[in-house]
C-alpha cells in the first residue's frame, strides 16, 4: 500500500476513535494527516470510504493474529481455545469499530455489518477448518460441520455485547474455558 494513503488510515483511525465517526469529517483527517483534503479524497470518495478502508485495516491486523494460530501445530482443540482467547483479546483493541457501534448504533449498523460480512465468511472458514481437522484427528465427533462452525461464531459474538457497552471490567478470558466445555463436552450426562 502506498505510504500516504497508509498515513491517512492511520490518522483517520486516531480522529475516527476520538471523535466518532459522525462527528469526524474529512477536514477533521486531513488535518490530522497534515495533508490536504484534495490529497484525501485523491485515495477516498467519502469518509464513509475513509471508514471502510480503516475498519478493513483492524480486521486485517485481527485476521493476521488469528492466521498465525491456525498454522500453529497444536492439537484441534488447543487450537479453538487459543483462536478464542486471541479473538476476544483482539477485539478489544478494534476501536474504530466499536466506538462507531457505540455512537450511532442505528445509522452505522446497516454499514458495519455490510463490513463484518466479509469477515464474518473468512471466521466461520477458520473454525471449519479447526473442526474438520478436529474431526479427521478423532478429537471432535461432529457431523454438520458447517452448521457447528456458524454456531460457534454467533457464540462467540455474543461476548462482543460487553465490549459494545464499554464495560471494561468484564473478564472475558474467565468465560471462554466455560464455553469451550459446553462446546467441547455438551450439557447432557452420559447417560441422558
Amino acid at each position: 500500500m502506498n505510504g500516504t494513503k497508509e498515513l491517512i488510515i492511520e490518522e483517520a483511525r486516531k480522529i475516527f476513535t476520538k471523535y466518532g465517526f459522525n462527528k469526524s469529517s474529512m477536514s477533521d483527517i486531513a488535518l490530522a494527516a497534515r495533508k490536504g483534503r484534495r490529497t484525501i479524497y485523491t485515495y477516498f470518495t467519502s469518509k464513509e470510504e475513509v471508514f471502510k478502508a480503516v475498519i478493513e485495516t483492524e480486521v486485517s491486523d485481527l485476521a493476521e493474529k488469528l492466521g498465525v494460530i491456525m498454522n500453529d501445530n497444536i492439537p484441534a482443540d488447543q487450537k479453538l481455545r487459543n483462536y478464542m482467547y486471541v479473538r476476544m483479546n483482539a477485539l478489544k483493541e478494534l476501536t474504530v469499530y466499536y466506538n462507531a457501534l457505540r455512537e450511532d448504533f442505528v445509522n452505522n449498523l446497516g454499514m458495519i455489518e455490510n463490513l463484518r460480512k466479509d469477515y464474518d465468511i473468512m471466521e466461520i472458514e477458520m473454525i471449519r477448518q479447526m473442526l474438520d481437522e478436529g474431526v479427521t484427528s478423532g478429537v471432535f465427533e461432529i457431523a454438520e460441520v458447517q452448521q457447528v462452525s456458524r454456531a460457534i461464531l454467533v457464540a462467540i459474538k455474543g461476548f462482543e455485547l460487553p465490549i459494545f457497552l464499554a464495560k471494561d471490567d468484564y473478564d472475558y478470558n474467565q468465560l471462554i474455558d466455560p464455553m469451550i466445555g459446553l462446546f467441547f463436552k455438551g450439557i447432557l450426562t452420559k447417560h441422558s
